[in-house]
């Protein structure tokens, strides 16, 4: 670290002074916030310590302590700061609004000004509270829900017919965070986000507009209904058959097994392991030493497969990823495309999802805890998706939709997942099939004709 950052001159004159203690004690708090937002943009969160942050901050590690008990709490205390602010800016900006797509356009012009002006603030609250684990992610899920609330008092606001569906809202919620983390995650300029964000604001408006309004009888949320389960395996993750033996290792000694075949029970065992120990320890709690014990292998058998964990959550996102994708294709076998299509793709994910209970928390909420090089495979994952919706429905679309169509739609749906699986109703995801055809459907045909169209397929 560089002299100059070691203190800067930002701590307060030492010796009497006229500050009552609570002033003092709100200063050092608000350098702390600046410290960790300048280590995260720097280092990212998960390589930033206590002591680069007491030295940025020019506090001693003791005076750290007396405001928070590690560096997570830190960052969620910075985050609440900013999301604070924000919500204060926010709300000044829609006030003087008259029409409904006007106070839209004002509240996601407003957000997208903020996150141009202070990239390094945007990138912490964006990106980086991921890497503070389950609390982190439970932020962002609170951050979503007061987010979802500006969108439908928005709609409250439009003329005629118009409760906007809780899963649309929520949606809507999720293209807005898949714009801003991709754009922040790949532009640090001030100047060069807010030239991305103000290139895709009128689309991203023109886009939640379409889905006003609302067409009649459609539920202001999901209907319960009994659906098909598909039997997931011994563990999640891998849909692999149950073992006979009741065992997770095979037989020590001598069992003139197949190199071949060892190779494959020991690599689908740690990936059982991962996906289970993942959805109920957390990634940022997993060592290799229990997915070495949970899969039944030793550490040099570990280290034979994968060079870290990062290495085997990302091989066992893969395998999870190919299976559902093998469902789905599967799924298509014969068909010509069109909603039947749309339809068939969206129930057999979900269903496939909801009977993998482990892999469904790890590919929808532990995605965003874990390695950046995961992230990066899930915009590519993301962007399958939105190319194979295209591919289904888009080339039969009356009018061409706007550019960012297959990324707010892909973005709004893992919301939702995200959503039903953090809050444990992983097995009620099949009850989102309609909404999803209705988010996925309206901006190739209209709201009305979507919506008809999701009736008549179910």
């Amino acid at each position: 670290m560089s002299p100059a950052r070691r203190g800067n001159g930002i701590g307060l004159p030492r010796g009497p002074q006229a500050l009552p203690r609570e002033a003092v004690a709100a200063h050092q708090r608000e350098r702390l916030f600046k410290a960790i937002v300048e280590a995260v943009n720097e280092d990212g969160f998960a390589a930033t310590t206590i002591s680069d942050l007491v030295s940025r901050a020019g506090i001693s590690r003791r005076t750290f302590y007396e405001h928070f008990h590690n560096k997570e709490e830190c960052l969620l205390a910075a985050y609440d700061a900013i999301i604070e602010r924000l919500t204060r800016r926010l709300i000044d900006a829609t006030r003087s609004a008259d029409d409904w797509t006007e106070q839209l356009e004002a509240f996601i012009g407003e957000m997208f000004n903020a996150v141009g002006d202070r990239p390094d603030l945007a990138r912490l609250v964006c990106v980086e509270m991921g890497a503070a684990g389950p609390v982190g992610v439970q932020r962002w899920a609170e951050g979503s829900a007061v987010t979802q609330s500006f969108i439908t008092e928005g709609f409250r606001r439009a003329p005629g017919r118009g409760t906007l569906p809780d899963p649309v809202a929520r949606a809507m919620v999720g293209a807005l965070r898949k714009i801003l983390y991709s754009r922040v995650r790949s532009e640090h300029s001030s100047k060069g986000l807010h030239a991305e964000l103000l290139k895709v604001l009128p689309d991203l408006v023109g886009w939640i507009a379409l889905y006003y309004p609302s067409p009649e009888g459609i539920p202001i949320r999901p209907r319960r209904r009994h659906s098909r389960r598909l039997v997931g395996g011994r563990a999640p993750g891998t849909l692999s058959p149950p073992s006979l033996m009741g065992t997770r290792g095979l037989p020590r000694g001598d069992h003139n097994l197949p190199r071949g075949f060892v190779i494959f029970n020991q690599r689908e065992r740690i990936f059982d392991a991962i996906a289970n120990l993942t959805a109920t320890k957390g990634y940022s709690a997993l060592s290799l030493e229990d997915i070495a014990a949970e899969a039944a292998v030793s550490l040099q058998t570990f280290y034979s497969h994968f060079a870290n964990k990062e290495d085997a959550f990302l091989a066992t996102y893969e395998v999870g990823h190919a299976k559902s994708i093998g469902l789905i294709s599967q799924t298509l076998a014969g068909q010509a495309g069109g909603v039947a299509a749309v339809r068939a793709s969206v129930s057999a994910l979900l269903e496939f999802l909801a009977s993998e209970p482990s892999y469904a928390h790890l590919a929808c909420v532990d995605v965003l805890i874990a390695h950046p090089r995961v992230a990066n495979r899930l915009d590519e994952a993301n962007a399958f998706y939105a190319e194979l919706l295209t591919l289904l429905i888009g080339n039969n679309a009356p009018s061409p939709p706007s550019p960012i169509t297959g990324e707010a739609i892909v973005g709004g749906v893992f919301e939702l997942l995200h959503d039903y699986i953090l809050r444990g109703h992983t097995d009620d995801l099949p009850e989102l099939a309609d909404h999803i055809m209705y988010i996925a459907l309206t901006p190739f045909m209209g709201s009305e004709e979507a919506w008809a169209a999701t009736k008549a397929s179910a």
